[in-house]
């Protein structure tokens, strides 16, 4: 019996063979018979780190909303990139309280942060000196979560859950 690293639940490893890398069955999360077991409640901490990072992408983007409707007094723009910038932060911390699979919530944050990015391209009444550097990191972001995607897709697939 070892503790699941993602969620703490209790998983009877007699069935899988030494070394061999399985899902836990409730929140997916990546593990390799043989790993040591966590402390109890290790997962709650990787939920307040997480949950931190998400607080600090959300405190910046809004930000960057705000300081774009004082400079350009675009409301539709600013409501627009709000909107998105809510599904980049509430997307992948609705899916961290039920899954806890690193390869899901890249893909579940680096999707909408690409779509974001390159809206943040698109609005009017910014002079870019570098806006190219900004398309080229919305499409960055985009890869990154289309390899997240299938990876955790791969995963999902091809590994056991227990």
């Amino acid at each position: 019996m070892v503790n699941c690293r993602g969620c703490g639940r209790n998983i009877d490893t007699q069935q899988v063979d030494a070394g061999a890398k399985y899902l836990c069955a409730r929140c997916y999360y990546l593990q390799a018979s043989g790993q040591g077991t966590s402390r109890p409640g290790s997962y709650k901490i990787l939920l307040g780190v997480v949950f931190g990072l998400m607080a600090a992408i959300a405190a910046a983007g809004i930000t960057l909303c705000v300081l774009y409707l004082i400079g350009v007094a675009s409301f539709g723009w600013f409501l627009l990139l709000l909107l998105v910038l809510l599904g980049v932060v509430a997307i992948p911390a609705a899916l961290l309280l039920k899954r806890r699979n690193l390869s899901l919530l890249l893909a579940a944050l680096y999707l909408p942060l690409g779509i974001w990015t390159y809206l943040w391209y698109l609005a009017p009444g910014i002079n870019w000196d570098r806006g190219n550097s900004v398309l080229w990191g919305a499409f960055i972001f985009l890869f990154a979560g289309l390899l997240s995607t299938y990876v955790s897709i791969r995963d999902l697939r091809t590994l056991p859950r227990i």
